[in-house]
Order: structure tokens, then C-alpha cells, then sequence
């Protein structure tokens, strides 16, 4: 059975509280030096609730609130093998420092089939503020490298 068929499905949803803090230590490491990612007076001038924060941000909270590197391993997948292929997001309202987002993932059959000893995962979250006001969704795909061959495009056992 592939990976991605072993992960399949929803997720039960959890909540993330934005810090301010986390949103500038990720902006730093991130090289995003715009004020509105540190600095609350100026997030404010420029429209926003609070420091906004920056859009690759909530991937990070997914992949790591999420378990994403859990759930793999849980799967058979061994983490050290896995690669990350793509990401896709589009932004609905900004995520600003202060508020509870509900992210709703779940794993889905990847739209590429296993390639000899990789396979692929693909995962999509929706990303909600507490009061239901769409922020974000969220896609990723990533690759796993299998101990054997799955079979090419027919997907056979791993």
C-alpha cells in the first residue's frame, strides 16, 4: 500500500494562538525585514490588527503544531527521507500576531503517481480564525523515499 493511501483523510482540526514574538523570530530567519512583521504601531498605520504575519509563516505553524513529520513517521515513512516538492497557498485575510486560527488539514492522494522508491504525499489545510473568517489554504506536496521499488506508475506494494 503507498504511503499516501495509508495517510488519506481528515485531520482533526487544532488552534493555534499567533504570538508576536514567533512572528518576528520567523521573519528574521526568513529574511522578511518589512516593519509590519515586528513592529505593532506600524502593522497598525499600514491597516492591520497587529504585526502581521509573513505569508510562508503558516506552513511553519502546520508543519509544526500540525505533526506533519509525525504523522509520516506513523505511516512507515522514515522523516530523513522526505523532501519537500511544492507548497501552494492563497491568502484570504492576513494572520496577525493575536489571533486563534483553527487549522483543518488533511491528506490527500498526491496528484503524481509513486516513481519507483518514491512515492508522494500531498497535504491541504484550510486555516480559519476562531470566528470562521477564512485566513488561508494551504497545499504541499512532498516526497518520500521508500526502502524498494512501488511499482512505477501502477503503484504497487512498497
Amino acid at each position: 500500500m503507498l504511503i499516501a493511501e495509508t495517510m488519506a483523510g481528515t485531520l482533526p482540526p487544532y488552534r493555534v494562538s499567533l504570538d508576536r514574538e514567533d512572528i518576528r523570530r520567523f521573519a528574521d530567519a526568513i529574511g522578511a525585514t518589512e516593519a509590519v512583521h515586528r513592529d505593532a504601531g506600524t502593522a497598525r498605520e499600514a491597516g492591520y490588527r497587529d504585526v502581521v504575519a509573513p505569508p510562508t509563516y503558516l506552513f511553519g505553524v502546520d508543519l509544526d503544531r500540525g505533526g506533519v513529520f509525525r504523522l509520516l513517521a506513523e505511516a512507515g515513512a522514515d522523516p530523513a527521507s522526505c523532501l519537500h516538492v511544492e507548497q501552494e497557498f492563497s491568502h484570504l485575510s492576513p494572520a496577525c500576531a493575536g489571533d486563534t486560527l483553527v487549522f483543518s488539514p488533511r491528506f490527500e492522494m498526491p496528484p503524481l503517481p509513486a516513481r519507483g522508491a518514491t512515492q508522494f504525499v500531498a497535504r491541504h489545510t484550510v486555516v480559519d480564525r476562531a470566528d470562521g473568517t477564512p485566513v488561508a489554504v494551504l497545499r504541499q506536496l512532498v516526497a518520500v523515499r521508500t526502502g524498494g521499488e512501488t511499482g512505477g506508475e501502477t503503484g504497487g506494494a512498497a
